[in-house]
């Protein structure tokens, strides 16, 4: 029996080549694991980044556009179809045939009669003009009762009276006839230059009425009545002859247009104008003074919430400190109606003005 053959040992060269291909085989597999390795984790990136975008990204709004429906809208819808209906229920109105000559007929027709139609500047003041339906003979109505429904006219008048721009529907004109207004400042020759010139601008279906004044009052007529030309000549006549006789006197001494602007408003008056050169003054009553501007502020309440204006014309006040007090004092008075107070002939206005300028340097 043969013995088996020894092996022989590697010569160095088969060694180190051997060294060599297990290196390479090393590497291939290092590198193989890094760029497999590389591509998970590209993966996982790209996977974690997909998932980051899709939690993460807002959402797009959603719009939504209405497109206008071709159909009419509902009302429109609903008035044509009552349109159409009252078409069916209505009846056609029948054509007539009517015969058509054009030669001239023997039948005339008889003339009518001529009606004339009233004049109103002719027309007296009567309740029945300013009445409204339903309300005749009733109290405080426009026919014939007593109260403010006789008052106001039917139409409104711009005008002016001393210089002061005037809107109005019924006026009352308040004129003091103390000795001093009458005599000395002549007030009657100059109200009836501006009331001339005011009523022939005024309307005639405007209201107006004359009054004087002291301690008491007296007035043209007892109501309101229309500024035609006739009622504005006799009114004017009155005045002077009320004037040159002081009426508008009560018992007691004083001198106030309390009792004329009162008796106004009760007529119905919506804007009264007062031509004095002193402020009120009652020796019956103390506070009298007051009491006016007490009246003048609750006007509104006289009057069942219809305005009144006030106006107060101070007719050649004294140059002295009772003119400014009585200016300082009717400026008030006037200002709680929307009025306004007017100084007599302008010029004095500029005379009070440096009398005042003087005082305050004493």
């Amino acid at each position: 029996m043969n013995p088996a053959p020894q092996q022989q040992p590697p010569s160095p060269l088969q060694a180190r080549a051997e060294d060599a291909a297990r290196a390479a085989a090393a590497r291939k597999r290092t590198l193989s694991a890094m760029l497999t390795s590389l591509a998970i984790h590209a993966i996982l990136l790209v996977a974690a980044a997909s998932l980051t975008i899709m939690i993460i990204a807002p959402k797009p709004k959603m719009m939504f556009e209405g497109k206008k429906s071709p159909s009419l809208p509902a009302r429109k819808l609903e008035h044509a179809i009552r349109v159409q209906q009252m078409k069916k229920q209505t009846r056609k109105p029948q054509i007539l045939q009517r015969l058509v000559t054009e030669a001239p007929s023997k039948v005339a027709l008889p003339e009518m009669p001529q009606m004339k139609t009233p004049d109103i500047k002719d027309m007296r003041d009567t309740p029945l003009v300013n009445s409204r339906a339903g309300s005749i003979g009733g109290i405080g109505s426009g026919g014939g009762g007593a109260g403010r429904g006789l008052g106001g006219g039917t139409g409104y008048s711009d005008t002016k009276f001393f210089g002061e721009n005037v809107r109005t529907r019924s006026i009352a004109i308040c004129v003091d006839v103390t000795k001093s207004m009458v005599h000395t400042k002549q007030v009657v020759a100059d109200t009836l230059e501006q009331a001339q010139a005011m009523m022939e601008k005024m309307n005639v279906s405007t209201k107006f009425n004359l009054m004087v004044f002291r301690d008491g009052v007296d007035s043209f007529t007892p109501q309101m009545v229309y500024a035609t030309k006739e009622n504005a000549q006799k009114g004017f006549a009155w005045l002077k002859d009320a004037a040159a006789a002081e009426k508008g006197n009560a018992p007691g001494v004083g001198n106030t247009p309390y009792f004329a602007v009162k008796r106004a408003v009760e007529m119905g008056a919506e804007t009264i104008f007062v031509l004095s050169d002193d402020k009120p003054f009652l020796e019956s009553d103390p506070n009298h003074v007051q009491a006016m501007l007490d009246y003048v502020k609750d006007i509104t309440r006289q009057t069942g919430g219809k305005p009144v204006k006030v106006n107060v014309i101070l007719f050649k006040p004294n140059l002295s400190r009772s003119g400014l007090d009585s200016q300082e004092y009717y400026t008030e008075l006037a200002k709680l109606t929307g009025g306004k107070c007017t100084i007599w002939p302008p010029e004095r206005k500029q005379e009070l003005k440096q009398l005042a300028i003087s005082l305050r340097g004493k």
